[in-house]
């Protein structure tokens, strides 16, 4: 699921809206979002899209399916290029959110978590915020889908709470963003 979400950028000139695409894969729940522009033009979703397709490589997920929004910034080329690595576009109906709730509903919650809280004054500043909830949010934060795990710890077996009290060792907290995304853990004894 893709959808382009804006957030503004302070700079010496003023303010000015900046672009970013985000993906969402539903099945791991993993979230992929790339470096912000000022000018989402066609050469720079192309890009974005040679981007996405590595990175789909990468974290070996096979993607058969991308829904989308109508956004006119995704141009025809994009489609093509989806459809070279046997990706079949889906695009949303026509003024229906809901159709694209899990994309929707992660870029409510970057803002919400992260975004809101900064004032961004340069794209570079934008995308060190944004990818380090990107990172938080696929490494380290739980999710109640998940029965409070994190995503690539699904698929292994849950401590059972008389294994977990009968842990050693301290607990440590990992601050990122000034201390706004915290992840504690335990300390190897």
């Amino acid at each position: 699921m893709a959808c382009f979400f804006s957030k503004n950028v302070w700079t010496p000139l003023g303010k000015r809206q900046a672009y970013a695409l985000m993906v969402i894969h539903a099945g791991s729940r993993k979230a992929w979002v790339s470096p912000a522009t000022y000018h989402p033009n066609e050469v720079w979703v192309l890009q974005q899209a040679r981007n996405l397709l590595m990175w789909l490589e990468d974290q070996d997920i096979e993607a058969t399916y991308l829904i989308r929004d109508r956004d006119t910034k995704f141009t025809a080329g994009f489609d093509r290029l989806m459809g070279t690595a046997s990706i079949k576009i889906v695009k949303s109906p026509v003024m229906a959110p809901n159709a694209n709730a899990f994309a929707e509903s992660w870029i409510a919650t970057l803002k919400r978590e992260c975004l809101n809280y900064f004032a961004c004054f340069s794209l570079r500043h934008a995308d060190h915020t944004t990818q380090a909830f990107v990172n938080y949010y696929n490494e380290l934060r739980p999710h109640q889908r998940l029965n409070k795990r994190v995503i690539d710890s699904a698929n292994k077996p849950n401590l059972s709470l008389a294994q977990a009290t009968n842990s050693v060792g301290s607990i440590g907290c990992r601050s990122e963003l000034g201390g706004l995304l915290k992840h504690y853990y335990r300390r190897a004894a």
